[in-house]
Formats: C-alpha cells, structure tokens, sequence
C-alpha cells in the first residue's frame, strides 16, 4: 500500500483553527500531514496517534523557510512538517501541554499580509472573470432563445458558456467567504480573543474544490479551440452527400458564385459542443442583375447535428418544426430512421419549400428544398448520408 494519500481540504485555506482540528482528526485515522499541492492536501499513512497540529504564519521570504522559528519550536516540543500553501508553517506534538506562542505583532502583520495578497487575488479572479465570460459569450444567450431553442444553442457554445458561470460563481462565493475569515481572524486577534473556526468554512472549502471541475472542463475546450479552432471542412468529393446536381439531374447547372456555392461540407466540434455539418447550394441566377434574390431558383441546403443525447435531439427536432410556417407530417419510419417529418411551406411570393427532417439516434439532419422534384424520393441517400457520418 502506498505510505501517500491525497485529499482535498474541506476547509477555507485561511481558517486556521479549523484548518487545525481537520488536520488533528485525520492524524487520528492515521494520515499525517506532508505536504500540500494547490487545493490537493498530501499524508503519509502512519498508526493513528492523537497529535496537535499548529499553524503558524510562515515568513514572507523567497525559499519560505525560517531556520530560527522552527528551532524556536523545537525547544517547545514542537516538530515542524512543512508549509500549508505557502501561509502556514505546520508543527506537530504528542506532548498536550505544548505551547505554541504566536507573537501578536506577527499574527497582526500576516494576517494583513494575507489580505493584501488576498486583494491582489481578487483583481486576477476579476480579470479571469471578465475574459472567461467573454470567450464563451454568444449573443444568442438571450432568455427568449434560451427557453425556446436551448437545444440549437448547444451548437453556439452554451454548454461551455454555463460551465463557465457555474465555476466562477463557486469561485467567487469562495473567494469573498476567505475574504470574510481574514476579518474575523484580525478582529478576533485585536480583540485578543482565541481564534476559532469560522462559520461556512466547510461549505466554502467544498465550493472551491468544486469550482474546479467545470473551469478545468473549459479550460480543456479552450485548449481545444486554440489547437484546432474546432473547424474541420472537408472536401466534398467522396463525401457522400446528397447535392443539388444529383437532385436535379446532370445537366442542371451550379452557381460558381460564393456563398451560393459550396465545393467542401462545412464540419465543427469541440468537446463540448455537438458535432454538427453544413452544406448548400444554388442553382444559376439566384440573384438578377439589379441584385435581387430570384427564390424560382432550385436550392438545397442541409444541416446536420449528432447530440450527446437522443432526447436533444428529439428537441431539435421540434425547434426545426417550430421554424416553419406550414405544418410538419410525419412520414412512416423507414432506412432505420426513429424520426420522419416533412413539410411544404408556401412563401407570400408563392414559391414554395420542402423540409424534410430525420432522426437517427442523437443524430438529426434537416434538409430545405426548393425546386420541383419529389424530395422525398431521397430518403435513402439522407438515411445513407447520417451512415456515412
């Protein structure tokens, strides 16, 4: 069995007597302190024993160490373990009847240390606050998007975006509560009043561990996107998707015209967003000399989503509906497809569109079609084009 253990600390880092009492208990089940590792608190296995454990302010100096104080500490029966991120000398004894005598001045002088540092924390946690909620920002986030296309907006980073909120709100009610323990410790100190454990250490000590997973979740989006932008168009020979000419027919002719025309299938993912494909395409003169939109020339344009789970996808589904002005049919499932929808929406200038949208899975395609043949001909080659995927 490894002589290590690791735990998190359950306590804010700067409520010293709780800090204290955790450290006591876990001695009593055998795991001695040794070392800490940011939020991560590393024991050596050894036999239970009931010891005392002291914190003492450490020195603010390069190497963090002070010969002088641990010998001073020594002679009062005291062990010195090591320090406690950076704050805190720690110090052990068997002996009950140890003293461990903290000069006023010094507590005073610390604990105003820890705070000026503690401010200077809060500017970074500000500044990370602003750039994180900016990076994963969208402007589709509005409460009325939200509460209607929550399932579409997956696609535009929404996921990120919450993890985001959620571990910067815990960070920051952690942060202010540490905030909080420095006042109670330097008004108890002034006061000349024992030290003890501050009310919602626990909770705030939790809230810190916490907070740590969904920021390190982003952090691993953000990686990503820096590596790779999340964009991996691919060509659109051999790529098995359905296009206006095979539609059409051979002889019908393609707009060379951007962003009528497109020769690759438009393709993105990160970790945390749904893998999702675009493709379109316009026949000649969909737009007339005077630069308006000519909507009697054939179109075709396909959207794809793969969601981490078929009940969203079961949700896009219904958004898509939602879009249209005609109503949606349901189609008999066939080609080992859950889901068939179609629709034709006439517009106010009379021409009409097709929709067409199928369900695999977590897997959901939506098809637009304008033109005069039968789209539902197709199904087999969308069914083998979600296959294909």
């Amino acid at each position: 069995m490894s002589k290590l253990c690791i735990r998190f600390s359950p306590l804010n880092g700067y409520d010293i007597p709780g800090l204290e009492s955790w450290l006591e208990k876990q001695a009593a089940k055998g795991l001695v302190f040794a070392m800490t590792m940011g939020p991560l608190v590393l024991f050596e296995r050894q036999e239970p024993a009931k010891l005392r454990f002291h914190l003492e302010p450490a020195p603010s100096k390069p190497d963090w160490t002070d010969p002088e104080l641990n010998e001073l500490y020594e002679q009062a029966g005291w062990k010195y373990l090591g320090l406690f991120r950076n704050s805190f000398a720690v110090f052990v004894t068997e002996d009950p009847e140890a003293q461990a005598h903290t000069d006023p001045e010094t507590w005073d002088y610390a604990l105003k240390r820890f705070l000026r540092r503690k401010l200077l924390g809060g500017v970074g946690l500000a500044i990370l606050n602003f750039v994180l909620l900016n990076f994963s920002w969208s402007s589709q986030f509005t409460p009325e998007y939200i509460h209607y296309y929550w399932a579409e907006i997956l696609s535009y980073g929404f996921l990120p975006w919450i993890l985001t909120v959620l571990g910067l709100v815990l960070m920051d009610i952690s942060y202010l509560h540490g905030l909080f323990v420095l006042w109670r410790l330097h008004r108890q100190t002034k006061s000349g009043l024992p030290m003890t454990p501050a009310p919602g250490s626990r909770l705030s000590g939790a809230l810190a561990a916490l907070s740590a997973i969904p920021l390190f979740l982003v952090a691993v989006e953000f990686a990503f996107l820096c590596a790779t932008h999340g964009y991996f168009p691919y060509d659109l020979a051999d790529s098995n998707f359905v296009t206006l000419t095979e539609i059409e027919g051979s002889g019908f002719q393609i707009s060379q015209k951007w962003p009528d025309y497109m020769d690759y299938i438009s393709h993105e993912y990160t970790p945390l967003t749904p893998e999702s494909w675009f493709f379109r395409q316009y026949g000649v003169g969909h737009w007339n000399e005077d630069g308006t939109e000519n909507r009697n020339v054939p179109h075709l344009e396909i959207n794809i989503t793969r969601y981490f789970l078929p009940n969203l996808a079961e949700r896009r589904v219904w958004e898509w509906e939602s879009w249209g002005r005609g109503g949606y049919r349901d189609l008999e499932p066939a080609y080992d497809l859950d889901q068939i929808r179609f629709c034709e929406d006439e517009h106010l200038d009379g021409t009409i569109s097709y929709y067409l949208i199928l369900r695999r899975g977590g897997t959901v395609l939506r098809v637009e079609y304008r033109g005069e043949q039968d789209i539902t001909q197709f199904l087999p080659r969308f069914a083998e084009m979600i296959d294909s995927l």
